[in-house]
Parts: structure tokens; C-alpha cells; sequence
């Protein structure tokens, strides 16, 4: 054979490898994103959800002050006791305090609870609150360490994701299906927060806001790993907001986020949170929804912002807080719904969220999904 048949012979051949090559790129490529994309599933899925509570003491003791330590603890009670009950999984607690004796405070309040509800509630170790230099000098701004969770991805180093939970909120749904929303964010996503959908606004003038309606941060779903790698710097960003605005931060952490995510560079990293993992009463107060995927999910997590589960204006948070306040770990579901659903009942639609008719709806629609899909 010649020398030109062979070489002919051997083009042919690398050829038509080559061809088969380029018919199995599609192929593998579907394989690698089916590959990557159940890996993500499944580490969203066996991956322990984590959260973390900011919480510090305050010389200004007062029972009607939004500062009071034992109302805070009150108010944790009942939120780990929510968490606890409608999950399926093991949640990591992480506790950031202003000294170990406050740290061991919260994390004693769940010691008289059954031992299979307390191991769904792990306690990570202490962390004190931390806050960067410069930034001393406004710790105490709104309320004590109110803004010590911006800087979480330096209190938490070791840790990739977290979410920031206000000490007023309780579950209504699973907390795990709150953490699963840091793997729906997309490459450029560093933090989820629900809009404020209220006092923020066209005619807010203080300083620049997010969106439309601006941001409530009793929130905070994070990528801590994005945060450190934050483009400029997290911190180095924030403290020059904290510099020009000091005397108009009225609300600390939630006006800075407002204004760290106010343009168009900035608001690419945001995760808009469904307002139904972050129901405030001034979502219905006023008579009208203002969250109407809550309307269509029902309401997730409920916020008792500006003391709303203690001070009695809006009934119906507080008769939700208080069921669960009064709930024994381990009775049936089934009696807990029940009795929620008779005091949501005998609240007369007379003021502020009562007024929605399809309010009770709201509270209680995933805690009544949770329990179907159980049966």
C-alpha cells in the first residue's frame, strides 16, 4: 500500500474520530448539567439549614421599650418553638450575643423541651458580636447591636450561608424551605431581602432606596462566601454609607441596605425575597394586601416588627404569636390548628389586617398544607 493510501487512510480516520467527538459534546455537556444540577439539589436537601439571631442586652430595660432583653427572650422562645415544630430536618442556630451570659441564656430557653424536639434545634458555638473598625461608634444606633448583622460574613468566616432571622418573627411554614432560597440565586446574588412595600416610596426623600418601595431587613437570606468577595469590599462600602447619612439612619442596618442596593451596579447582587417570608402588619393594616404572594402561598414567616406581637394594635399577630406561645411540644398538630383557627375567628373584623377577609387564610394556609402533606 502506498505511502499516500496510508497517510489518506489515517486523515480518514482522525476524521471521522473527530465527527464522533462533536456528536457527543451535546451529550455530555446534558450529562454535566444534569450531574452539577442534582448535586446542587441534593446538598440543598442534606445540607443542615442554618440561621442566626442577633440579640444583646440594653441598660434601658423598660417593658414598653422594643429593647426589653425579656421580651426578646419571650419572643426567641417561640420563634426556635415555630422552628422546631414544622420542620423535617436538623436547623443550626447560631447565636450572636453581646456576652457568653446572654448566649447562654437563649440557648438554655429550649433545655425543658422533649429530647426529639431538641435535637432539631442544634446550637452552634458563641459568637460575640462583631464589628468592624470605624464602625464602634454606631453599634447602638436604632437599637444594640442592630447592626451587627451586616457583618455576619465576618463574624461567621467559616461558614458559607446563613440566614439572619430578627428576633420577632415565627414560622408558619418549614424553616428549611426559607433556607433553600441562597440555591435559587443566580451567579451575580450575594443576599435575599423581601421589599418593605411601605414607607420607602416616590415621595421618600431622606436618601436613596431600593426598587419602588425600598427593603425590610428582619430578613436576611446570605451568601457569606459572596459577601466576603463583595465587589469593593462589604465593608468598605458600608461604612462610607454610615459616614454621609449618620444623621438620618433612623432605621440603622435596613436604611443602609437601602441605600447600598439603590442603583442599578448594586442591585444585580439583591435576591428579592417573596414579602410572604418576611409579613409585616403594615402589609394588611391599612385594610388592603399589599403582598399578594402571600395571598396565593399564604404567609411563611410572620414579623411582629415595632412590637406588634406584644402590644395588641393588630389582633390577629398576636393571637398567632400567643398559640404558639401556649403550644406544648409534642400535642397533634390537629389541636394546635384548632385552636389556632377558633381564636383567629373570634377576632372582629373591625380594625386594621381583620379587616381582610381572607386574612385568616393567609396565617394559616401553609401550616395546613404542612399537616396534608403529612398525612
Amino acid at each position: 500500500m502506498s505511502y499516500r493510501c496510508i497517510r489518506m487512510r489515517f486523515v480518514y480516520k482522525i476524521l471521522c474520530v473527530l465527527a464522533v467527538m462533536a456528536m457527543a459534546v451535546p451529550f455530555i455537556t446534558l450529562l454535566l448539567h444534569e450531574s452539577l444540577s442534582t448535586s446542587l439539589f441534593r446538598k440543598a436537601i442534606i445540607e443542615m439549614p442554618e440561621f442566626a439571631i442577633v440579640v444583646c442586652r440594653d441598660k434601658n430595660n423598660s417593658q414598653r421599650s422594643a429593647r426589653n432583653f425579656q421580651r426578646q427572650l419571650r419572643q426567641i422562645s417561640v420563634l426556635l418553638k415555630s422552628a422546631a415544630s414544622l420542620t423535617s430536618e436538623t436547623l443550626i442556630f447560631n447565636i450572636v450575643a453581646d456576652s457568653y451570659a446572654t448566649y447562654e441564656t437563649v440557648t438554655n430557653l429550649t433545655a425543658s423541651w422533649p429530647a426529639a424536639y431538641r435535637q432539631r434545634v442544634v446550637f452552634d458555638e458563641f459568637k460575640k458580636v462583631f464589628f468592624p473598625p470605624g464602625t464602634k461608634k454606631m453599634k447602638n444606633l436604632f437599637r444594640p447591636c442592630a447592626i451587627g448583622k451586616l457583618f455576619l460574613a465576618q463574624t461567621f468566616e467559616d461558614k458559607d450561608a446563613v440566614v439572619f432571622l430578627d428576633t420577632d418573627t415565627l414560622f408558619l411554614m418549614p424553616p428549611e424551605d426559607l433556607w433553600r432560597k441562597v440555591y435559587e440565586f443566580n451567579p451575580h446574588q450575594v443576599i435575599g431581602i423581601a421589599p418593605c412595600l411601605y414607607m420607602y416610596g416616590p415621595g421618600f426623600k431622606k436618601f436613596p432606596t431600593y426598587g419602588s418601595s425600598g427593603l425590610n431587613t428582619g430578613v436576611l437570606v446570605m451568601n457569606l462566601t459572596r459577601v466576603r468577595a463583595f465587589e469593593g469590599g462589604w465593608t468598605e462600602n458600608i461604612i462610607p454609607i454610615m459616614e454621609e447619612y449618620k444623621t438620618k439612619l433612623s432605621l440603622a442596618d435596613q436604611d443602609i441596605l437601602n441605600i447600598l442596593f439603590s442603583n442599578e451596579t448594586t442591585a444585580k447582587h439583591l435576591y428579592e425575597l417573596g414579602c410572604e417570608w418576611n409579613y409585616r402588619e403594615k402589609l394588611c393594616s391599612m385594610g388592603s394586601s399589599k403582598c399578594k404572594s402571600a395571598q396565593q402561598l399564604g404567609v411563611g414567616l410572620l414579623h411582629g416588627a415595632a412590637l406588634t406581637f406584644v402590644n395588641g394594635v393588630e389582633k390577629k399577630f398576636r393571637a398567632v404569636f400567643e398559640a404558639w406561645e401556649r403550644h406544648q411540644l409534642g400535642e397533634s398538630e390537629e389541636a394546635f390548628l384548632a385552636r389556632l383557627r377558633a381564636t383567629l375567628r373570634s377576632q372582629k373584623r373591625s380594625w386594621g389586617c381583620s379587616r381582610l377577609p381572607f386574612i385568616d387564610k393567609m396565617l394559616l394556609q401553609g401550616l395546613e398544607r404542612e399537616r396534608g402533606q403529612k398525612e
